[in-house]
């Protein structure tokens, strides 16, 4: 049994929520633009973004990347798909599960992830960083956000009333569930070189820098 939904669900309702999906900016902005910060695209010759979502961060890495860099994303849903094709047309994108991504080893000197391992089973985690790490250039930068526990009174109240909502209908969460992925990088032999979490609205974010 998985702790959390099917990809197939995760499919449907990514679908469904389609251009919708952009107001959860005002719980993941922040921690997104730290995401980039820290990655820094502008000096990526090849960059794969895990889950597109709606295109934002695909746009704005794409207009940093330097003279002869490429950008890359791969989504489930062909809705979100479809939404950043028409957002960055000139970048390349593809339907693809993270957990066989379909890239040759050490493809990537950038890639990132950002609500999309908090929506996966604690079970394929390992796999899905094991497909990371192969797919990343030796020294490679990883950049991961997700949900995670509270850090204050607010937000571990706030992540409280998640884990409630989340057992009744993990929909009603948009599939995720808070995460801590310090480790689970460790143990896939990526080294970190920063870990942050950011709040906003209450929201707490994970943020991990790594390099394979």
């Amino acid at each position: 049994m998985t702790d959390t939904i099917t990809p197939q669900t995760a499919q449907r309702f990514y679908d469904w929520l389609g251009a919708k999906h952009d107001l959860g900016s005002r719980f993941e902005r922040q921690a997104k633009d730290r995401g980039l910060e820290l990655l820094d695209a502008g000096s990526a010759q090849q960059f794969l973004n895990v889950g597109v979502g709606t295109g934002k961060e695909q746009r704005t890495v794409q207009a940093a990347l330097p003279p002869g860099g490429q950008s890359f994303g791969i989504d489930l849903s062909r809705e979100m798909l479809d939404l950043t094709r028409q957002r960055v047309p000139e970048t390349n994108l593809c339907q693809a599960n993270a957990e066989q991504l379909p890239f040759a080893n050490g493809r990537f000197d950038r890639l990132l992830c950002t609500y999309v391992l908090d929506l996966l089973g604690t079970a394929v985690l390992p796999q899905v960083l094991a497909e990371f790490h192969r797919v990343l250039q030796p020294g490679g930068k990883l950049v991961l956000v997700s949900l995670t526990e509270g850090t204050d009174a607010p937000s571990k109240l706030l992540i409280g009333l998640w884990k409630t909502a989340y057992k009744l209908h993990p929909l009603t969460c948009g599939g995720c569930r808070p995460l801590q992925l310090q480790t689970l990088v460790q143990q896939a032999r990526f080294s970190i070189l920063k870990r942050e979490v950011v709040v906003q609205l209450g929201v707490p974010s994970e943020v991990i820098l790594a390099e394979r």
